[in-house]
């Protein structure tokens, strides 16, 4: 019995006694609507158990047009606002089945000067024009579910500015064909079990996320996972538990995300991917949220070495925090990450404020954690803010801060930057991109978006800064030969427009560095644009 199939029968055991449905969830990053889908959180329009820490989300039934706002299922408001984009379930076998054809989707992106943008799966990061088509169907009878929803996708990859420290030749023009936001799964009140290859993003961020994202192409693992928030006597809890595979992709060649330049000596081995995400929301303090994530890899073949009992070799995260891994203690090179994080409403005011901590592997004890929390760490804050105007008008304020450079104790404690690791030279990576924050290795980003909007469509503008690798190894080497570290700084708008069942999102910003790739004096321009069209069946 295989890795998959020994998980698969551990996944499904617990839910075979129970029936339950289910609805076609929202993909990550679709449209943003994610985003939208908190504004109307906060404006009491949507379910205020949703923690929006484990995504894809199922909002409800509220992918149904027959859905009428106002409609209560338990505690919460679980019928999604009507400003949210529908499509319509056909059903069959007097009810017992369902089936939805998915929205198809064009997105395009294009850099004239270097890389830049992150958050669209499977997109290289590249220079150039890049198209990305995906469709497919939903369907599902009784506990089963079966969602189809392929991906295709090409791109110039042309040849751009680069030195030493960032970047290298590229292979040129690319294509290919993934299975996307696929899944087979079996449903159980609030919980469904499965192989999957959705997107997955783990914690509260809006625009970057710590340990998981959309960020990287989809990877084919199982889960175990929430559809939406278990009601309990304690309060509310969400979680997904997976375990996947992760790979290179050698048509990257020689760079990894962004750019950078791949490790010296890089070991081309597949990776065994193990990670959970749990939240809670206590019954006596609601609008408040609490959750912790944790992820683990180690090289396929050090993995079928191993000699352990299955809850150990496969179920590595649900070990104790602080002790190392049956992994570890046999000697096998393996790498992990933590995080912890809460999110904070404020109903009355319509706020919102979130929070996340993360490791850098695992800390010896109590005592490492107390005289070293900088060591390794990275941190996500951020807030969101909405005036109420007349109708179904509002004005929205995002903000975001992500910090993943070191801190300053790196000259006493060298931990490398976020995602690196010593003995997994890929760090935490899928087919050479970033699994957490694209922005790159070592960055620090802060984000600022203000955005009118009006039912679905909205119309604002953005600003960003980016620090590129201030501390980490190619930001020391830039100090130290006197050179200023790399900075951009990008400006920008972004739009959202619906007409019948067609919508149209577009996001444009001008980015300038100064310093381009650690050279001093260096000043570029680059001009991203991101469009994506949905269309609703």
């Amino acid at each position: 019995m295989n890795l998959m199939t020994k998980y698969a029968c551990l996944l499904l055991t617990g839910c075979m006694a129970l029936l339950g449905t289910s609805a076609q969830v929202l993909p990550i990053g679709l449209l943003d609507l994610d985003g939208h889908a908190r504004s109307l959180q906060l404006l009491n329009r949507l379910d205020s158990n949703i923690s929006f820490f484990v995504r894809p989300s199922n909002y409800g039934e509220g992918f149904d047009k027959s859905v009428k706002l106002g409609r209560k299922m338990g505690e919460g408001w679980t019928g999604m606002d009507s400003t949210m984009p529908s499509t319509t379930k056909y059903y069959f076998d007097d009810g017992k089945g369902i089936f939805m054809v998915l929205p198809t989707t064009l997105r395009v992106k294009f850099n004239s000067h270097h890389p830049f943008g992150w958050n669209d799966e499977a997109m290289q990061a590249a220079k150039g024009l890049q198209t990305g088509v995906s469709g497919g169907f939903f369907t599902q009878y009784g506990p089963f579910s079966v969602q189809v929803q392929p991906e295709y996708y090409q791109g110039s990859n042309q040849e751009f500015e680069f030195n030493s420290a960032y970047g290298a030749k590229t292979n040129g023009a690319y294509s290919k064909f993934l299975p996307g936001n696929s899944s087979v799964l079996v449903h159980a009140g609030a919980m469904a079990a499965g192989f999957s290859t959705q997107g997955i993003w783990f914690g509260p961020g809006q625009f970057s996320s710590l340990i998981l994202s959309n960020n990287a192409t989809n990877f084919p693992h199982l889960s175990f996972h929430t559809t939406r928030p278990l009601c309990t006597p304690l309060g509310t809890f969400e979680w997904q538990l997976i375990a996947g595979k992760l790979d290179e992709d050698s048509a990257s060649g020689g760079l990894y995300e962004n750019r950078h330049l791949k490790p010296a000596v890089l070991r081309e081995d597949s990776r065994f991917y193990n990670a959970v995400n749990i939240s809670y929301q206590p019954r006596f303090f609601k609008n408040f949220f609490i959750g912790a994530a944790r992820a683990f890899q180690i090289y396929s073949k050090d993995l079928q070495s191993l000699e352990t009992n299955f809850f150990n070799k496969y179920l590595v995260v649900l070990n104790p925090g602080f002790k190392k891994s049956s992994v570890q203690d046999e000697g096998f090179r393996g790498d992990q990450q933590f995080s912890v994080f809460t999110r904070w409403l404020f109903p009355k005011s319509h706020a919102e404020f979130y929070f996340e901590y993360g490791q850098n592997d695992h800390k010896a004890n109590f005592r490492d954690l107390a005289i070293n929390v900088q060591a390794g760490a990275a941190y996500i804050a951020g807030f969101k803010k909405v005036i109420p105007l007349k109708q179904r008008r509002f004005i929205e304020f995002n903000g975001e801060m992500i910090q993943m450079a070191q801190s300053a104790d790196y000259l006493l404690r060298n931990t490398g930057n976020w995602y690196e690791h010593g003995q997994m030279s890929q760090g935490m990576t899928n087919d050479r991109q970033i699994m957490g924050a694209g922005s790159g290795f070592g960055n620090n980003v802060q984000s600022l978006k203000v955005n009118w909007v009006n039912g679905i469509q909205r119309i604002g503008i953005i600003a960003q800064r980016v620090q590129h690798d201030p501390i980490g190894f190619r930001g020391q080497s830039a100090l130290l030969l006197g050179k200023t570290p790399w900075n951009e700084m990008c400006y920008g708008i972004n739009a959202r427009y619906a007409y019948k069942s067609l919508i149209a999102s577009l996001e444009i910003q001008y980015s300038s560095s100064k310093n381009y790739a650690w050279e001093a004096g260096n000043r570029k321009s680059n001009l991203y644009s991101l469009l994506n069209l949905a269309y609703l069946w």
